[in-house]
């Protein structure tokens, strides 16, 4: 368009086109859905798995989520609640939603983390969260992650590795209010409410 906002405007074919592989020319691109052209390209999706040191391993065939599709949005959430992360795909044209069951054979343990703000909004969105376990710190701050045509829930779900116990797990509420608790269960939902020193544990 040779102008903003030129609905009129129309620009000739520059070359040829190859009709095998499905190329075409529409001189004006909101002429597309009354001529049936359709824009999506229908590539195979890649899932790749985070490896230690900063890897990454393509696990797209193994996983089977690379359907040729073309795919738009992905929202990443533990939707079965066993405390691993499985995956809803979103496709262009119409086409259903997909869910990826998390089946592989983990051997490592999670927590599920649930806030409830009091004086903080309910859901305690932007509080931060720093567990100590296993000789490690491992910081996650709590939002609901935006992502194209997508919105994933605010939840943590925390990897911790092979610790048995989280030593000690500090909330910073968006108030600026810290809260600290020791010894606590792994592979359960732990639910922590703000202000309060009770803590909730229930199995995954």
């Amino acid at each position: 368009m040779t102008q903003p906002m030129d609905r009129s405007c129309m620009l000739p074919q520059l070359g040829e086109m190859d009709d095998e592989h499905g190329e075409f020319w529409v001189e004006n691109p909101f002429l597309l859905p009354q001529l049936g052209k359709n824009i999506s390209a229908y590539e195979k999706n890649r899932m790749f798995l985070n490896m230690p040191g900063g890897a990454f391993l393509d696990a797209s065939f193994a996983s089977q989520a690379d359907i040729d599709s073309d795919s738009r949005s992905v929202i990443a959430s533990d939707f079965d609640k066993d405390g691993y992360c499985d995956l809803l795909v979103g496709s262009d044209g119409g086409g259903p939603l997909r869910m990826f069951r998390n089946s592989f054979p983990w051997q490592t343990r999670r927590v599920r983390l649930r806030l409830v703000g009091k004086i903080s909004n309910r859901t305690a969105i932007g509080s931060r969260v720093i567990l100590e376990c296993g000789g490690r710190q491992i910081v996650r701050d709590l939002f609901a992650p935006n992502g194209f045509l997508g919105q994933a829930p605010a939840e943590m779900l925390i990897g911790v590795g092979t610790s048995e116990r989280i030593e000690q797990l500090t909330v910073r509420w968006p108030t600026g209010q810290e809260q600290t608790f020791t010894d606590l269960d792994v592979d359960c939902e732990i639910v922590l409410t703000e202000g309060q020193t009770d803590v909730q544990f229930t199995p995954l």
